[in-house]
């Protein structure tokens, strides 16, 4: 007999073992769904000889999700391999995206899944004798909903074409619809609103389109659904009008009293505010002025006869400029209530009894047309350490009736009240302070039974100033 060489018994000891490992795949596929067995020996190989944990050929997540899939073989010193979409070996063990080396498996570990992990990723048997064994699985990538750097207040010039940006991003892309304040913007066939990719287009825009838009995104897949929403604050940048239209031309104050001078305009962006004094920037310490969202107010405290004359706000913004002017006069300061006392006793409420004279030596616009009524309640007295400051006020005025009630208070609670009378030129002196409390029966309205009964003064002067 020849005599077999090395080589020869090399190789027949390889193919009995791959024989051995086909017998055992075929084995294994006894039983297995249709799928599995109707195939070749390479087939029945490849299904068997490999399996995935988790098996699903289809797996989706989402960017930044971590993932890990097994490969498993039967024989355990079988050399494998993982393969990304574009058929490269992946073989670094550390990385976003590595391997593991486990014994009978092959881990491929996912730290972070980005978008171009999307694909086909398949497993092999590096050998050359078993060129099918091989698994694959689909990796499905979606892209959370976000807004990326959509800025959540924008503004555009009043009479222009705009957009109002919204850069949406997910993959899948989603569908993007509108709301201005809560309400749908119906998108089709419209002249004024055109959904685009980026963003809302408006066509010459007016104060009418300035609000809240909503910019929402929503999509469905046949594995799941989801939805967002960013909300935009959309300012229309126009010169500024006024917008309260009462502010007096003339008004009136007197040597030690005060006044309010008012100027209330708008526009975007946000107007500023200059008060001038007979065209002349206004200096010293008898003067404030506090600002507002939409306005200015110059209080002034009245000190010496200098003071009145022409006051003109001016109130400019890149946009435009407006200016008005109040005139400032010398006036009567009004005399005091000569009475002030409870005429009502409610559980809740004060009806008073405010009486002055009228006026001489006055014109009939210096005469008293209403009070004003300070109260607190003893309690708030003392913490305010009789601070008037903190004092809650009601203003009434004569063309309004010659009812004074002071409602909403509390019931069986002591209140301080003090008054004084107004005229164009301001408030008089402070009355003595009152001391009245509330009683036990029902309310003011007129359907209380206690309606028409007329209390006596309870309180007692004190004279506070």
């Amino acid at each position: 007999m020849e005599m077999i060489s090395s080589e020869y018994c090399i190789m027949l000891l390889i193919n009995f073992k791959w024989i051995h490992v086909i017998q055992s795949a075929a084995v294994l596929a006894v039983g297995q769904p249709e799928s599995y067995s109707t195939g070749g020996v390479g087939d029945i190989l490849s299904q068997s000889l490999l399996t995935l944990t988790p098996s699903t050929p289809s797996i989706t997540h989402f960017v930044n999700d971590s993932f890990i899939i097994f490969c498993k073989t039967v024989q355990k010193d079988a050399d494998t391999k993982w393969r990304d979409p574009r058929g490269l070996a992946r073989e670094n063990t550390k990385g976003r995206v590595h391997i593991e080396k486990k014994t009978g498996s092959l881990a491929l570990v996912f730290e972070h899944i980005s978008l171009e992990d999307k694909g086909n990723w398949t497993c092999e048997v590096d050998s050359a004798a078993v060129r099918e064994a091989k698994r694959s699985f689909e990796l499905l990538v979606n892209q959370k909903i976000s807004f990326g750097k959509t800025e959540q207040v924008q503004s555009v010039r009043e009479g222009r074409d705009a957009m109002v940006n919204c850069f949406v991003k997910g993959q899948p892309m989603p569908e993007v619809s509108w709301m201005l304040n809560g309400e749908h913007i119906n998108t089709v066939n419209s002249t004024k609103h055109r959904r685009l990719s980026d963003g809302l287009f408006i066509r010459n825009v007016t104060q009418s389109d300035a609000g809240e838009y909503t910019c929402r995104a929503m999509r469905i897949t046949p594995t799941f659904s989801d939805s967002d929403q960013i909300t935009i604050l959309l300012r229309i940048q126009h010169k500024p009008h006024w917008f309260y239209n009462e502010t007096l031309p003339l008004q009136y104050a007197y040597v030690g009293g005060s006044v309010n001078l008012s100027c209330d305009a708008m526009g975007e962006p946000p107007p500023s505010f200059t008060w001038l004094h007979n065209g002349k920037g206004i200096v010293g310490f008898n003067h404030r002025v506090f600002m507002a969202d939409y306005g200015a107010t110059l209080q002034l405290h009245i000190r010496n006869a200098t003071q009145f004359g022409d006051y003109k706000c001016k109130v400019a913004n890149p946009l435009g400029m407006l200016e008005r002017v109040i005139k400032l006069r010398v006036g009567a300061k009004p005399i005091g209530p000569t009475r002030f006392q409870l005429k009502r006793l409610y559980s809740d409420a004060f009806e008073l009894d405010l009486r002055t004279p009228r006026m001489f030596n006055v014109s009939d616009e210096m005469q008293i047309f209403g009070y004003r009524v300070a109260y607190m309640s003893d309690t708030d007295f003392k913490y305010s350490a009789g601070n008037w400051s903190h004092a809650k006020q009601r203003d009434f005025s004569f063309h309004r009736g010659h009812r004074f009630i002071i409602p909403h208070l509390e019931g069986n609670t002591t209140y301080l009240m003090r008054a004084a009378s107004r005229n164009l030129a301001g408030l008089s002196e402070w009355s003595n302070v009152k001391i009245f409390a509330t009683a036990g029966c029902p309310s003011w309205k007129p359907h209380s039974w206690c309606f028409h009964i007329l209390m006596p003064i309870i309180g007692l002067a004190f004279i506070w100033r």
